[in-house]
């Protein structure tokens, strides 16, 4: 049975900046110091029909660069590696990189989220029993609460250790996706690594460990038959 640390998480970010009113004058020559730059960590990089800038790396996801800010997305790993300060550094890297090839701008926030899917035999019911069954009860009254539920949602947001959280829960017959999502103004910090730094990603990852661990105990040991479907 896979543990919690074996999980696969794919991290995602954004930098916003102050508006590049040149962006898109200056977009080719911003597309080759990063093609220097990059070098053999570079897997592919072009300019989209909109003018903006698609970076695809070997190993740490996609960037997207925009007269905006730089969204960063697909970084896949597993949750052991969010203490592993030096790969984290590699996906900060990056981001950091094309924010100084693009130039100096007056930074307005940053982002990083983490994204975990599991599949429990029956996620809906298994979170209904988990405290969203009183929620129902609470809005449609005992005698009206469904019996059938095809999905779930839940959302909330706090102010935490001078950051800005987001949770999102989504259940499925299919699957439990759970989303968490941490920001800050530009101005708490002087660079995305501090940020991120600050954010303390091996503490989100050990905070979510008990709630992720009981999808995980939920979910069908597969034989080989299984094995084989899940990687179709």
């Amino acid at each position: 049975m896979p543990t919690f640390d074996e999980s696969i998480v794919s991290v995602s970010g954004r930098l916003t900046h102050a508006w590049d009113f040149a962006f898109y004058k200056n977009n080719g020559d911003i597309a080759n110091r990063m093609r220097a730059e990059l070098g053999s960590s570079l897997k592919q990089l072009n300019i989209d029909s909109d003018g903006d800038i698609n970076v695809d790396m070997v190993k740490e996801g996609s960037f997207f660069v925009t007269p905006g800010g730089i969204v960063a997305a697909g970084w896949l790993t597993d949750s052991k590696t969010l203490s592993a300060q030096q790969e984290v550094g590699k996906f900060t890297r990056i981001i950091e990189l094309i924010a100084k090839l693009k130039g100096s701008f007056a930074i307005e926030s940053y982002n990083i989220r983490l994204f975990f899917r599991f599949r429990p035999a029956d996620g809906v019911s298994l979170l209904r029993t988990r405290g969203f069954e009183g929620v129902l009860r609470l809005i449609l009254l005992d005698e009206k609460t469904p019996t059938n539920v095809e999905s779930l949602k839940f959302s909330t947001s706090q102010n935490r250790d001078g950051f800005f959280d987001l949770i999102e829960l989504e259940a499925s017959p299919k699957d439990v996706q759970l989303r968490y999502s941490r920001s800050a103004s530009g101005s708490d910090f002087d660079s995305y690594s501090a940020f991120l730094d600050a954010a303390n990603l091996a503490r989100l990852a050990k905070d979510l460990r008990p709630f992720a661990e009981i999808l995980i105990a939920a979910e069908p040991r597969l034989g080989l038959r299984g094995l084989l479907s899940e990687l179709k």
